[in-house]
């Protein structure tokens, strides 16, 4: 069968294409129709034709949520009718249909209405990345960025972790605000007066146990790179992940440091992060509903790739819908 495919026909240019689609799903994969997907950071860079799988054109996608239409024969953990959402399997879900592997898929409500809020693949990324950092009781945690990515790994220290003082620094006043909302007590911009003696004090009190990186900026690598106490410190990498970054050796080696990745490769078992975060979704410990920005449908949707790159309108999460 056909299915249309949102891909990127030339840099900074989309285009819907149908795009063939087995009937059947085979022995282990279900066949999901999308309702939503989100478009990430690795979109935006692929809309602009940066680090693709090859030359344009390419369909892109992985953050897709749905309905399950059918099951191969081995699958009994999904029924069709299931809402699902798919952690991983594919980089070409922004299409109508598709077929992945079950393992790929976690259940959602059956109740959904709006599915532009449930776009939950970033949230597992989050959950995967605080697995990794394993903040100890009152371990001082210091979050650099807080964009969608950033706001969410705000919103797992503040309500599902065992972090001490959580010190946010965000140069971008909006999302300043958005972080104080949710409770944080110490938000800085790295630029300000305040923000430059926050960071001397806690760099003259030793460092941040764990510092997570979310800026997508050279500065805030730099400045991450900073906080981290000089032995034995923790730094977890959020968007180092589509462009090449430098950073100090010398620092790295003799002070011990470890630095971790929140991709999903970087966990074998990478189904039962899904389930974590579906718990801790259930939990209210995590509200990525409260983020989603911009939406758009898939047939006229090249403003919003646009926007993830300009960050216009307030624009923190857009999601295409189906």
């Amino acid at each position: 069968m056909l299915s249309n495919t949102i891909w990127v026909a030339e840099p900074n240019r989309i285009e819907v294409r149908p795009t063939e689609v087995a009937d059947e799903p085979l022995y282990d994969q279900i066949q999901v129709e999308v309702k939503a997907c989100g478009v990430c950071a690795w979109d935006s860079h692929l809309f602009q034709g940066e680090t693709g799988p090859g030359p344009t054109p390419y369909p892109i996608g992985h953050e897709a949520i749905g309905i399950v239409r059918k099951v191969g024969e081995g699958v009994k953990s999904f029924k069709p009718g299931d809402h699902v959402f798919l952690g991983s399997g594919s980089n070409e879900m922004m299409t109508q249909y598709l077929n992945v592997i079950a393992d790929a898929a976690e259940r959602l409500p059956d109740d959904i209405t709006d599915w532009s809020k449930w776009i939950i693949e970033p949230t597992c990324c989050i959950v995967n990345l605080l697995n990794k950092a394993k903040i100890a009781a009152g371990d001082t945690v210091a979050l650099v960025g807080c964009g969608y990515m950033g706001l969410l790994t705000l919103q797992g220290l503040l309500r599902g972790s065992q972090a001490g003082r959580i010190l946010a620094f965000e140069k971008r006043p909006e999302r300043r605000k958005l972080a104080e909302g949710y409770g944080a007590k110490e938000v800085y911009d790295p630029d300000s007066e305040e923000g430059k003696e926050c960071i001397r004090r806690l760099k003259e009190a030793g460092g941040a146990d764990v510092v997570i990186e979310f800026s997508a900026a050279v500065s805030g690598f730099e400045l991450a790179n900073e906080l981290i106490r000089y032995e034995s410190g923790t730094l977890v990498i959020g968007s180092w992940h589509r462009h090449e970054m430098t950073f100090d050796g010398t620092k790295w080696h003799l002070g011990g440091l470890t630095v971790y990745n929140l991709s999903p490769m970087s966990h074998r078992h990478y189904t039962d992060v899904m389930k974590q975060t579906r718990a801790m979704l259930e939990r209210g410990v995590y509200t990525p509903q409260d983020l989603v920005t911009h939406v758009a449908d898939y047939r006229d949707c090249q403003s919003i790739f646009e926007k993830s790159i300009t960050k216009e309108d307030g624009y923190i999460k857009g999601v295409i819908t189906f």
